[in-house]
């Protein structure tokens, strides 16, 4: 019976992990899809979804490594698609659930001043009192080469030598001809943050502005910190938010939470927060 009871509770444990979904996404996902997992818990009694976010190229070399996990959730197509193409995804279930959009966030302090990205647009970073600008790594992070290339766009920035976003590590000076956002100015410097997430807390914390997403400026503490210029979709690189189930790990749970994402309750907490969904009409 001792034994007979080890091997019950060994069963039990095996069912109540494979019960456990474990995702781990793009940190512009952290207020959407933590509604989304609650939203889908209450409706799975004994399914739970365990989150964990972080920047999608970060998360991309540790899945890589063996991080385990189930669903993968990034920021743009790449990542789950050369996921797929080295066998550690399951085939064809690589799948856009949104499209981020890139805002110019700026605090209520530099709104006073009279520098309102509302207003301004981009111009803004061309005032002499913007000495710091927060953004995303672009070496990992999706929406800091989305930022680098809407700074290019706009001419602001100048590229001085063929760019490769993995080789980036000197930083973005080291690529471009960044003289038109010194100009008049005592200094100026982009301030890296190693997740769109921790970039907006600098925007918010130090910098007063950053290039971020519109889902996280959208959070309670960033809509009362300041307000922002929203991107066109054409002025910088697409983001087409792809999640994709990792190899091997196509259970019943982590089926009904990859289907999920394309339900309207789920769409409807994405659209809550800003994002763009397969099908809607795009700029």
């Amino acid at each position: 019976m001792r034994g007979l009871g080890w091997v019950v509770w060994l069963l039990g444990f095996a069912l109540a992990q494979g019960d456990t979904v474990r995702v781990v996404a793009a940190s512009d996902l952290q207020f959407a899809l933590s509604q989304i997992a609650r939203s889908f818990e209450q409706q799975n009694p004994g399914v739970r979804v365990s989150l964990s976010f972080g920047s999608s190229g970060k998360l991309y070399t540790q899945l890589q490594q063996g991080l385990p996990a189930d669903i993968f959730f990034s920021a743009d197509e790449a990542f789950p698609l050369l996921l797929e193409q080295a066998g550690l995804a399951e085939p064809q279930t690589a799948r856009t659930y949104a499209v981020g959009r890139l805002v110019i966030w700026a605090s209520h302090s530099l709104v006073r001043q009279g520098l309102d990205p509302r207003v301004l647009g981009p111009r803004i970073l061309l005032d002499p009192r913007v000495t710091q600008v927060a953004l995303a790594n672009p070496v990992h992070a999706p929406y800091g080469r989305a930022a680098v290339s809407l700074l290019e766009r706009f001419g602001l920035l100048r590229p001085t030598r063929p760019v490769r976003w993995e080789e980036m590590t000197a930083g973005i000076p080291a690529y471009y001809d960044i003289s038109i956002l010194r100009r008049g100015k005592p200094r100026f410097e982009f301030v890296y943050g190693e997740s769109i997430a921790q970039a907006a807390q600098m925007a918010l914390s130090s910098t007063n502005l950053g290039l971020i997403a519109l889902a996280l400026a959208k959070s309670p503490a960033m809509a009362q910190g300041g307000v922002f210029w929203l991107a066109p979709l054409s002025s910088h690189l697409r983001l087409n938010q792809t999640y994709v189930i990792l190899r091997g790990q196509d259970r019943p749970a982590v089926r009904r939470f990859y289907d999920y994402i394309a339900t309207p309750q789920a769409h409807q907490l994405l659209r809550q927060y800003g994002f763009l969904l397969p099908g809607d009409r795009l700029e």
